[in-house]
């Protein structure tokens, strides 16, 4: 070991070369660099690293804060916004919420008037062309009446339209037709020819709203018209999917009124091979047609029994949900949760119907549903016996042998009884749907469904089931109020590539028949209603809108609707804004906005949720006094409401600068390309070459970029009309119109007469000022930054090199900004990830600038106690509420070390090649003269080779920044370093962080839209044909092939684990240490903190991981999964969602029925002669025969 005055000099030595340059001129990072902590372990304490590693640790973060100040130059662009004029700004809530509800409203109503219009002429057509149908097959109808998605020759013209991310025809509708309906059906050739005048309304629509999406008709044959018109979805493997609009949940929606079903399968073993799938697939159907407006569950009913040989077979009748006490609501988790569990389902056991009968009424009666209507499906063959497998005694033995027990013979009379009986005092009285499968059984549930006001049918084969359940769903419509009103969706993946989508679904009923036709449909993207109410935000105000079951649509705290798989398992809004049942006066908001009552209401201990970064950190609650503004929105289903803080109700806005002469002559737009254009060439003569654009440079491959500008980029909010913006594609218009409002001196006043959002200019025109400075940065040193940007609170975002940005970005959404919202005193850096250009892995390093800092009279601090607000005289950074204390450049501040403002204005980032940072940090951690620096190996303490010192770097999270293998990790699997756990490396060591010194807090959250993947992650071979800059995205959209790449992603529930770091137990030795030796590996551990960033250091001495190498050391794989965070799959995770609704038939809120009564329920009576006992009679009549004849 080297001596203590040897180490002195060395990590003097190390400093020294670190901080040498420009340290002396920079006030704003004086407070940054520390000297290095010696401490000493003594004889006694285990360990010989504890000064090495507390030196090592204060080195590091020297080398990242040195970078900071070469690379961000954070200091200059604070000092910019330090200058900068700030004005007040208060703006009244209650007509910012009035304004928002008048624009959805008049959103919502335009899309209601369409689809009125729409089934309005549906109707007309089909009434007046009513036997006037002069084809006999689809083939005879001319290609202008009748084009076909599903056959290229039969489509129209399709050219590449933004707004629906795909080519379409705007002048011609396009029919698709399910799979199961059959193409030669007079119905389906009707439907077809009936609406093929549909196009004129449909164009007409789209010139009176151009904001318009799918419009489209969905026959009770299952015929689908759409408008515009466009090839239908391929698989991955080439074929047209299938699509069948009478599943679909708009169609429901429309045509059914809220309900209560109970499935009761036979699961009994006469039930086994082609009759079982057919059942499988009935229930598949009826739960495809249910909506969250339903309630539903599906019971196995089945008993035990002894086979032939006297074999004792254990079977119970049981309920499928995770909640089998209870209907549930048929959310999308409820319906995917029951049609997983149906699917693996076994057929076995005897016939147990009355069991199953006795427990769907036991359902049907509990507080857990709609009480409006209830209605049970049985699905069986009918047969009274399972065979001479199943017996329903144990036999016995007599001098000739084993005699087996006597054949189940099943009473159906008893179940008869027993569900009348049941029937009879039920509220409201349940209607009985049988279908039988195959066999000639129809006599029992027949009979059931015939004296239940329900319907029977004999299914023979699985094939156009809705076809053959057609009585079931006319039924629906039939029951249902009579009414041609339309109803809003719930949220669901687009199937035709919009993203997520409501839709407004309207039902339409023939005047000469009155039966029903089919279902008109308009859709509205939520990305639309999300940039209507987002528009309004300001300072920290957030917005979030729900239905009226209280489901959550949007909110800032759910993941954007790009990253959804399927369609969102709606989170209740109290997850969100009510955890754990804090605070209690947000109960008063829900109940308010459930009522559709307009108001406001003011919460003291309001919870308000920031994310710390990805999705999988979690969240930061911050509890304090905020004002929810609600409203409903008129002939809908959904509420919206506004949350301000205290400090939103007058706040600071930075001023563009008066004088602009110390300002860059030009701020140049992301789209470098576009200056190149012959409309900026004439707008904007000699820009193009000013900027000198550089393509497909070694360090930026396949980009523009350029060295001697920045580059600004405006996110969707920033525009007066963000919808137009995301689906405008003239982007040489785009760029002109966006450079020369920025250069211009015209007045910025602000929607609706100017592009963009009043003040937007300022943060464009204030960053510009840092242009020069990041480029006459020293280019060696910085070799290995790849960007430098800046992200505003507006979102404005910066970048150096300039280059495009990505159409949809927004800055404020990334974790590099929410890591440093909520930690705005430290310097944050990221895990490792792939860089979206494809240049490798990089690692991203950022800082907070803060609000302009304002003037505060000396006298009005003074009176303040405790921790100061922004402009108050400080000495440390612990003197403040925003916990940095520096010199401000503002005139009239400057005199003395002051407190920043609380709230962060921007964050300033730069991107380094994970390479270049790993080896700084382990240089850094290396010493020739010192046999235990990192990754050094030497004898173990007792004598054995292999030991050495292992040394990780990793954040607040429990995520690994810097990890020795990292460097050799292909750049293209990132599965190997982008957020691995510490725990998945170091198990015993994390394991006791956690629970012996408490460094870590685990969080645990339900997300119910998580992605879930069939096989396990494996790194791509390479990038080339994968769609990576901004520019290939936008060309990708536009000319991608029909057929998809694979994907085994599927959406799921999952436990997402986390864990957050608790500083405070490093006190007051500044350090934990500690010894392990457990089934993976053994060491003595050091971890320490970088206290100016988010960081900390762990250090293994005697590190050994032998144990680990052994193939079947299970008990090592568990110890580093048990520590470990990630997402994990909840097999029943529809159980995590407590259902507190009161019934709608409580709150009279059930709909009105028509009673329908069903005529045509007809079934075979007699008891059916199943095959073996058929055979077993014939059996015994040529035997009687035989012995006759003999």
């Amino acid at each position: 070991m080297v001596s203590v005055e040897k180490s002195v000099l060395i990590c003097f030595g190390f400093l020294a070369v670190l901080i040498t340059p420009t340290l002396e001129a920079v006030n704003y990072n004086e407070p940054n660099l520390e000297e290095p902590r010696y401490s000493y372990a003594g004889e006694n304490d285990g360990g010989r690293l504890t000064g090495h590693v507390q030196n090592w640790a204060t080195l590091i973060q020297n080398y990242i804060l040195q970078l900071c100040s070469d690379g961000l130059k954070t200091e200059y662009t604070q000092s910019f916004y330090d200058k900068a004029d700030y004005i007040l700004q208060k703006k009244n809530a209650t007509e910012i919420v009035a304004k928002v509800r008048e624009l959805l409203d008049d959103y919502f109503n335009k899309k209601e008037e369409a689809a009125r219009r729409i089934a309005d002429e549906v109707k007309r057509l089909h009434d007046v062309s009513m036997g006037k149908n002069p084809y006999t097959s689809l083939t005879g109808i001319p290609n202008a009446f009748y084009r076909d998605s599903d056959i290229p020759g039969r489509l129209p013209e399709l050219s590449y339209n933004t707004y629906f991310r795909q080519a379409v025809s705007k002048t011609s509708s396009t029919v698709k037709i399910s799979d199961e309906v059959p193409r030669d059906s007079k119905d389906t050739i009707n439907a077809v020819y009936y609406t093929k005048d549909l196009d004129e309304v449909f164009i007409s629509n789209f010139e009176q709203d151009q904001q318009l999406r799918w419009q489209y008709f969905g026959s009770v044959e299952g015929v689908l018209r759409k408008f515009p018109g466009r090839e239908w979805n391929r698989n991955f493997a080439g074929f047209y999917n299938d699509y069948d609009p009478r599943v679909r949940a708009w169609y429901i929606a429309a045509t059914s009124d809220p309900k209560d079903v109970v499935i009761v399968l036979d699961c009994s073993y006469s039930m086994k091979g082609k009759k079982f799938d057919i059942a499988v697939s009935v229930v598949r159907i009826i739960l495809d047609t249910l909506t969250k407006q339903d309630y539903v569950n599906v019971i196995c009913a089945r008993a035990s029994h002894w086979d032939a040989f006297g074999k004792w077979h254990p079977f119970n009748t049981t309920v499928l949900s995770c909640k089998d006490d209870r209907l549930v609501p048929a959310t999308t988790a409820h319906r995917k949760d029951l049609k997983e569990k149906t699917q693996a389902l076994i057929p076995d056991g005897t016939s147990e119907l009355k069991r199953g009968f006795e427990k769907a009424f036991e359902l049907l009666s509990g507080k857990s549903r709609t009480g409006c209507q209830a209605i049970i499906i049985l699905v069986t063959d009918g047969k009274d016996t399972d065979g001479e497998r199943v017996r329903c005694g144990p036999g016995y033995y007599t001098r000739s042998g084993y005699v087996p027990g006597p054949i189940c013979k099943y009473e159906w009379s008893k179940v008869w009884d027993k569900v009348k009986e049941l029937n009879a005092v039920a509220e409201p009285r349940a209607r009985i749907f049988s279908y039988g499968t195959i066999d000639d059984g129809e006599n029992f549930p027949g009979h059931l469904a015939c004296k239940n006001r329900g319907y029977f049918k004999k299914l023979t084969d699985g094939e156009n089931l809705i076809g053959k359940m057609r009585d079931y769903f006319n039924f629906l419509s039939s029951n249902s109020q009579k009414t041609t009103q339309g109803k809003w969706t719930a949220p669901y993946i687009d199937a035709f590539g919009l993203k997520q989508m409501v839709t407004h679904a309207i039902p339409v009923l023939s005047d000469r028949t009155g039966k029903l036709l089919g279902v008109v449909g308009v859709d509205c993207t939520l990305e639309e209603i999300e940039n209507l109410i987002v528009n309004e935000q300001w300072g920290s105000v957030y917005a979030f809108l729900i239905d009226n079951y209280g489901g959550t649509i949007f909110h800032p705290l759910l993941k954007p609707s790009s990253n959804l798989v399927e369609d969102p398992i709606l989170v209740p809004i109290r997850q969100l804004e009510q955890p754990e049942g804090e605070p209690k006066e947000f109960s008063d908001v829900i109940d308010a906005m459930l009522k559709g009552e307009t108001g406001h209401i003011e919460i003291q201990n309001a919870q308000r949720g920031v994310p710390k970064g990805s999705f999988s950190d979690g969240v930061k609650r911050q509890v304090m006094p905020a004002t929810y503004f609600y409203t409903h929105l008129d002939k809908t289903d959904y509420s919206f409401a506004f949350s301000l803080a205290k400090t939103d109700e007058i706040f600071r806005i930075a001023r563009e600068p008066e004088d602009r002469s110390h300002l860059p002559g030009t701020s140049i737009f992301n789209l470098l390309k576009e200056y190149n254009s012959s409309l900026a060439r004439r707008k904007l003569p000699g820009q193009f070459e000013k900027i000198e654009v550089f393509h497909d440079e070694p360090k930026y491959p396949d980009l523009r970029v350029s060295y001697l500008y920045s580059s600004f980029f405006l996110a969707p909010r920033c525009y007066c009309d963000p919808n137009s913006y995301l689906v405008d594609d003239d982007l040489a218009m785009k760029t002109v119109k966006a450079h020369e409002f920025i250069n211009s001196k015209e007045e910025d006043v602000g929607c609706p007469n100017s592009l963009v959002q009043k003040h937007i200019r300022a943060d464009v025109l204030i960053t510009s000022q840092i242009e020069k400075i990041w480029r006459n940065r020293n280019k060696k040193t910085l070799a290995d930054v790849k960007w430098t940007y800046i992200g505003c609170r507006s979102g404005v975002f910066r970048t150096y090199p300039g280059h495009r940005s990505k159409r949809y970005y927004d800055p404020t959404k990334r974790p590099w900004y929410h890591r440093v919202i909520v930690n705005s005193d430290k310097t944050s850096i990221s895990t490792a990830y792939m860089d979206s250009a494809g240049v490798g892995k990089i690692i991203s390093v950022s800082q907070a600038v803060f609000e302009g800092m304002p003037i505060i009279a000396d006298e009005e601090c003074d009176k303040i106690e405790g921790q100061k607000p922004g402009g108050c005289q400080c000495s440390t950074d612990d003197d403040c509420v925003s916990v940095r204390c520096y010199r401000s450049q503002r005139p009239g501040l400057s005199d003395f070390t002051r407190c920043a403002s609380v709230k962060v204005e921007a964050v300033t980032s730069l991107d380094i090649l994970y390479e270049d940072f790993h080896k700084n940090v382990f240089k850094i951690m290396q010493d020739r003269d010192m046999p235990l620096s990192c990754l050094d190996e030497y004898p173990c303490p007792d004598g054995e080779s292999g030991c050495m010192t292992r040394c990780y770097l990793f954040d607040n999270a429990a995520n690994i920044v810097i990890d020795p293998e990292f460097i050799n990790v292909s750049d293209l699997d990132t599965a190997k370093y982008n957020r691995v756990s510490l725990g998945k490396k170091e198990g015993e060591i994390m394991r006791e962080l956690i629970y012996k010194h408490r460094f870590f807090i685990r969080k645990e959250t339900i997300d119910f839209q998580g992605s879930c993947s069939l096989s396990a992650s494996a790194p791509r071979v390479n990038l080339k044909g994968i769609a990576k800059t901004p520019e290939e995205l936008d060309d990708y959209y536009k000319n991608k092939g029909p057929i998809p790449s694979f994907s085994s992603k599927f959406g799921c529930i999952q436990d997402v684990v986390g864990y957050q770091a608790n500083s405070s137990v490093l006190e007051p030795s500044g350090m934990i240490i500690g010894n392990i030796s457990g089934s993976c590996k053994s060491g003595f551990y050091y971890v320490t903190s970088l206290p100016k960033t988010n960081l900390f250091l762990l250090v293994v001495e005697n590190w050994r991981n032998n144990k680990e190498s052994m193939y079947f050391n299970f008990n090592c794989k568990i110890t580093n999964r048990v520590s470990a965070t990630g997402a994990f799959r909840i097999i029943n995770g529809t159980c995590a969602h407590e259902d507190v609704a009161a019934s709608l038939a409580s709150q009279n809120r059930c709909p009105t029925p028509t009673n329908y009564e069903i005529t045509n329920c007809t079934y075979i009576s007699g008891a059916p002669r199943s095959s073996e006992m058929a055979w077993s009679a014939l059996v015994v009549n040529v035997l009687t025969m035989v012995w006759l004849l003999g």
